[in-house]
Formats: C-alpha cells, sequence, structure tokens
C-alpha cells in the first residue's frame, strides 16, 4: 500500500507527527506536570513507569523531551526503543533537535536510515557506545543485538509501548536499570503471529501488550501516569472516544480549525451508510470512499491563521483490509499524494481530513477482527479537521441483536454507542 508522502513546506500543509507546544526543551518540566512527574518517578529510581495517553497528546514529543532531560542534566546513559524504522527515525530526529547528542543504532554504521538528518551519526552494535549520547533504534534491532555487544542503560524509553508484547519486553529487561513506557492504551494490540491459546485469559501472557501484562504482573510498583489531552482532534471527536477510554478521561487542546465544502461548515464526523451486500470489498463502498476524498479537494481549511485549499497530501482513506485498500488506491492512482492504506498502516499517521471505512463494513457481529475496538480507535482519531466513515447499512441492527443476545459484551457495548453516535451526528445519503 502507499507510504504516507513527505510533506512540502507550507502554511496549510499538516506536519506528519501530531503538534505539541514546544517550549525549550531545559525547562518544559516546568509547564508540563507529567514530564514533571516522569523525571520525579525516575530520579527517585522507580524501576518502571507506564504513561498513558490518548491519540494525539504528544507521546514522542514528551519522549524526546524526558530523554533531553535525563541525558543533559542528569547524566544518565538513555536508549530509545520505537516500535517502527519510521518511528525511530522520527524519534531520533525530534530528540536530535533538543540539542541532546543522539545517535541511530543500524544493522550497518555505513548506511543511513531514509530521512535521517544528516547530522545525527549512525552506528551498529560492533561499534555502540552508551555514552556517545542517546541511542536510538527499533525494538526488533535491540533484540538482534548480539549477546557478546549487550549495552547498559540507566534508562530505556518505550515509545508506542501498546505495540510492545510482554515477552518483547522481557527480552529487553537486562539493557536497564529502568523502564519508562509511553503509549496509547486504545490502539490495536501487538500483532503476534504464533498461537496464544495457552494464555489466552492470562492478563500477563506473552501476547499481551507491555504496559497492560507490567502493570498486572507488578501492580503499586509500577508507577503510572497520564498525559490528559490531545492536541489532534477536536471535543466532538474526545468525546466520541470515550468510550474507548474508560481509565483514561481526556480532553482537546486542539487549537480551533474547520473545514468547509461549497460554504457549509463539516463537523468534526460524519457517517455515510450504504449497502454492503457486496461484503468488505462491495464495489459501493470503495467508490463512496474514493468520490468523498475527491470531494474533499474541493473544501478549505480554515484556522486562525489562514484559508487554504485541501490538497492531497491533507488527506487519507484508510481501510482494515488490504483488498480494500488495492482497489481504493486503483481509483486514486491518479492522486499519489493521498494517503491510502489499511488501519494498521495508520497508526501514526495524522491528516487534515480523513475518509474512514467502519471496521464493520460487510462483518458479522462474531467476527474479532471486526469487533476488535482499537482498530475501531485508529479509524476514528486519525483527523485533526474532520472524519467522514463509510458504514454498512446493516451494521445497527446487527449489532444490536447481538447485544441482545450477550448483554455483558464489551465490545459490542461500545461499538454500539459508537456506531449510534456516529449515525446520529451529521449523516449523508447515496
Amino acid at each position: 500500500m502507499r507510504k504516507a508522502p513527505a510533506l512540502p513546506n507550507r502554511p496549510s500543509a499538516v506536519p506528519p507527527t501530531t503538534p505539541a507546544p514546544a517550549p525549550a526543551a531545559a525547562t518544559e518540566h516546568l509547564r508540563n506536570p507529567t514530564l514533571a512527574q516522569a523525571l520525579f518517578s525516575v530520579w527517585s529510581g522507580d524501576a518502571a513507569v507506564v504513561i498513558d495517553s490518548p491519540p494525539g497528546a504528544g507521546k514522542t514529543h514528551l519522549i524526546t523531551v524526558l530523554a533531553h532531560q535525563l541525558q543533559g542534566r542528569a547524566g544518565m546513559t538513555v536508549a530509545i526503543a520505537a516500535q517502527t524504522r519510521a518511528q525511530a527515525v522520527d524519534v531520533a530526529n525530534r530528540t536530535a533537535a533538543t540539542g541532546t547528542p543522539t545517535v541511530f543504532l543500524n544493522d550497518t554504521d555505513k548506511t543511513r536510515p531514509q530521512g535521517l538528518d544528516e547530522q545525527i551519526p549512525v552506528t551498529s552494535a560492533k561499534h555502540l557506545r552508551t555514552g556517545s549520547g542517546v541511542i536510538v533504534a527499533t525494538t526488533a534491532r535491540w533484540l538482534w543485538t548480539p549477546k557478546n555487544r549487550v549495552a547498559h542503560f540507566d534508562a530505556l524509553l518505550i515509545d508506542e509501548a501498546y505495540q510492545l508484547t510482554f515477552s518483547d519486553l522481557g527480552a529487553l529487561g537486562a539493557m536497564a536499570d529502568q523502564f519508562v513506557l509511553v503509549g496509547d492504551p486504545g490502539q490495536i494490540s501487538p500483532v503476534v503471529t504464533g498461537s496464544t491459546r495457552r494464555w489466552a485469559h492470562s492478563p500477563i501472557g506473552p501476547q499481551v501488550p507491555a504496559p497492560q501484562a507490567l502493570i498486572a504482573a507488578h501492580g503499586d510498583d509500577v508507577a503510572r501516569l497520564r498525559l490528559p489531552r490531545t492536541w489532534r482532534f477536536g471535543p466532538d471527536t474526545a468525546d466520541l472516544l470515550a468510550p474507548l477510554y474508560p481509565d483514561l478521561p481526556f480532553t482537546s487542546a486542539r487549537p480551533l480549525r474547520h473545514i468547509a465544502q461549497d460554504g457549509i461548515r463539516l463537523p468534526e464526523y460524519r457517517a455515510i451508510p450504504v449497502p454492503a451486500t457486496g461484503g468488505t470489498a462491495d464495489p459501493r463502498a470503495i467508490q463512496t470512499a474514493t468520490d468523498t476524498i475527491r470531494a474533499l479537494l474541493t473544501a478549505t481549511l480554515h484556522t486562525p491563521d489562514s484559508t487554504g485549499i485541501l490538497l492531497p497530501e491533507d488527506l487519507a482513506l484508510i481501510v482494515p483490509h488490504v483488498e480494500q485498500a488495492a482497489l481504493a488506491a486503483a481509483h486514486l492512482a491518479d492522486l499519489p499524494d493521498v494517503f491510502v492504506g489499511t488501519i494498521n498502516q495508520a497508526q501514526g499517521l495524522q491528516r487534515e481530513a480523513v475518509v474512514a471505512v467502519h471496521p464493520m463494513l460487510g462483518h458479522d457481529t462474531d467476527e474479532a477482527f471486526a469487533l476488535d475496538l482499537g482498530r475501531l480507535c485508529v479509524a476514528l482519531s486519525r483527523h485533526r479537521s474532520h472524519v467522514t466513515v463509510v458504514t454498512d447499512q446493516e451494521s445497527p441492527a446487527r449489532l444490536s441483536a447481538a447485544l441482545q443476545e450477550h448483554p455483558g459484551h464489551g465490545a459490542l457495548a461500545a461499538q454500539t454507542t459508537i456506531l449510534d453516535h456516529l449515525l446520529s451526528g451529521a449523516r449523508l445519503t447515496v
């Protein structure tokens, strides 16, 4: 599927990462209570700190400033583990931007990852030195470091920690004395290809997201913090997603912005119900989604500072299945700068406006893939100003019937509540 394109430097372009306030890193703890609490926990010797975050709350920003403080002011040796190569490059660039000496750990010190700042040195396990700065790598790279070259750090900071399994956290255990795990508990659980049936009901199974299992295993020994607000989407979307975060209440601090089409202000979210008799790849659903993308190219973005036409790089079309993404990409072949991909691929992405195909489109209620709340959360949280959700006309009736049969089913209840909110808001017909 298409990768997210690089964005041009222009006032209306969307930055590739979640915006957050950018005060001087050296004093930000005076204005950021969560950062101050995290620093206190690490400096006090807490072995593990878990920081929960809603989408778009500045998780990577927190990681980079924390690394800056711990390495520069406390004199600690610090490493960062990200879950994908793109995330690792992003966090390395942003850590270096704070003025902190930063080194990127690669499989070889002779090749540079695409997009890595030219000023950041690249090293390999053979030449790794813990005192050379904050060392950034993917979890996979840390796990594949030869045993005779394992480096030890004072603190390991883990970005997007809910994408990490408990087993991988255990494998990283010898790397550091202290661990800080920052992540979004509402996102898709780690992808595990082997059978986990043996631990299906275990809260500390090897397949369980690392922060969740760590808390279950060690309870009060784990310091717990949270980021209380999102900088990405507005208050309406925050309210929409509230059922997915029962233990993490949050608000929106996003500056005012909206999209208007034909002079009419679009809501933060709206739904387009379609008949999906052709299953998940029903051509009407894909056509509706791609037509909506094209229509959004005539819309304007309004912020307190500027007004401008939406460009292809401001838009994304995200879908649950690879086959849907392939069909949509073919429809939009003349618009290569529109991101088209699966919900899994869209984790960490944001765009000004998004068209999302609902995970339940073409599915019945007995399919775990369709009911997965993490997948739904990602689909509904990639936008800054607006999301159009293409839904299945039959989903409300299916969910209602299933919920009557299983009234205590949490995923069914949450899916029903959120779909009701989507459909009770702005609704278009095709």
